[in-house]
């Protein structure tokens, strides 16, 4: 049955520093009862993938309390409140990093998990990306850059050494603009 559902009442049940809480009671439109849903509202984030003239892409390393270990990722973040997804990606790529690019390219925005999740990640290339800045670290924030040759990141991504599903994303929306190139 694809019909939506009526959601018939909202709940905020909590804010937290990077998402809002909210409960939804939503009537089936297979059965007619209600059921209630937990979303988490958050601002919409981007992952940029950088590049550099000799084919290295720029990813970071850091901590990550969901998995408790050091997880190998490309820069990214939240969205700020007025900003755009592009400059967003460029605050991010400089902040995380230290590299900066000319120009960035939209490679597509997805929807990270419709199930719980009310945001959406913007996924940018960065061509010509070069280390032009020192880290703009906020204080919660331990990050290693690592440079990793174009060529290898299939296999990173089949060992599990990239395992963020995001992170993967974004790779296979890169992968994809390279193909049409």
């Amino acid at each position: 049955m694809d019909a939506p559902w009526e959601c018939i009442e909202a709940k905020s049940r909590g804010s937290f520093r990077v998402f809002d809480l909210r409960e939804l009671v939503c009537r089936s439109p297979r059965t007619g009862q209600p059921h209630s849903f937990y979303v988490l509202d958050s601002q919409d984030w981007v992952n940029v993938i950088p590049v550099t003239r000799d084919r290295q892409i720029v990813c970071i390393r850091q901590w990550r309390p969901g998995t408790q270990q050091i997880e190998l990722e490309v820069p990214g973040g939240l969205v700020d409140a007025g900003e755009s997804p592009m400059d967003a990606a460029a605050r991010e790529l400089r902040e995380e990093s230290g590299y900066t690019a000319s120009a960035l390219t939209h490679l597509g925005t997805m929807a990270p998990n419709p199930a719980i999740l009310s945001n959406q990640c913007h996924f940018f290339a960065a061509f010509d990306a070069c280390l032009s800045h020192k880290q703009e670290l906020d204080a919660g924030e331990a990050i290693s850059v690592v440079l990793v040759d174009q060529d290898e990141v299939p296999t990173l991504i089949q060992t599990g050494v990239i395992r963020s599903g995001i992170i993967v994303a974004a790779l296979c929306y890169f992968m994809m603009f390279q193909q049409t190139e």
